[in-house]
């Protein structure tokens, strides 16, 4: 049987909360309450909620596994499933509120899920002089194997009006330090571009932690 959360002072009981004083007065652990709903023998659902929060943020709850989630005593297929497409619609809603990429700290924030990776990935970000995001293309493999050019990813730069774009892969041995052809890559990439007009901002190279051509070397810095 679940344990209900009738014992708490209304004013403390998330449902009754939201109702008496709005969504936005709401705590973290009781947003996430509202959405599991209940908790389990011995833990009511604010407890429930309190623990998964303890080790794991909302940004955190993105890239967790439902098999991670269902560990926690009395979370279920169901609850981990609700955890889950709640913590989808708010990385949606994140990227469809950010236009701009302004900072190395902004591209990061679209490269987490780059890092629990075991195959490779190239990310392309296409943007227009006012650093809007134009496009995201993502393809497999990496630099040195993904089934794409640089001639190619410029061509669809060209074709989406794209005055600049950023790209990353990642390195699934959680290496950051770029190889050869990481670099062979990026000087080409930036070479083949400055004759079509679309400037190569950064290339990052994901592991463990992140490598940035822009930051960490010289090969793009004017």
């Amino acid at each position: 049987m679940d344990y209900t959360i009738k014992d708490v002072p209304r004013s403390e009981q998330p449902r009754e909360k939201l109702n008496d004083h709005g969504a936005e007065s709401l705590t973290d652990t009781e947003l996430l309450s509202i959405i599991i709903r209940t908790g389990t023998q011995g833990k009511n659902v604010k407890q429930l909620s309190g623990q998964i929060l303890s080790e794991y943020s909302f940004q955190g709850l993105l890239n967790v596994s439902r098999s991670e989630l269902e560990d926690f005593d009395g979370v279920s297929t169901v609850k981990s499933g609700q955890i889950k497409a709640m913590a989808e619609i708010a990385n949606r809603m994140r990227r469809e509120k950010r236009e701009t990429l302004e900072s190395l700290s902004d591209v990061e924030s679209e490269l987490e899920d780059l890092k629990l990776l075991d195959s490779e990935k190239l990310r392309v970000f296409f943007l227009n002089s006012g650093n809007e995001v134009l496009g995201r293309e993502t393809f497999d493999g990496g630099v040195s194997s993904v089934e794409i050019s640089s001639e190619d990813l410029l061509r669809s730069a060209v074709s989406k009006n794209a005055a600049a774009i950023v790209i990353a892969h990642n390195h699934p041995s959680g290496k950051s330090e770029p190889t050869e052809a990481d670099r062979d890559f990026t000087e080409n990439l930036k070479v083949s571009g400055e004759v079509l007009g679309v400037e190569l901002l950064d290339h990052l190279v994901v592991g463990r932690k992140v490598y940035s051509f822009r930051r960490d070397s010289d090969m793009l810095n004017p």
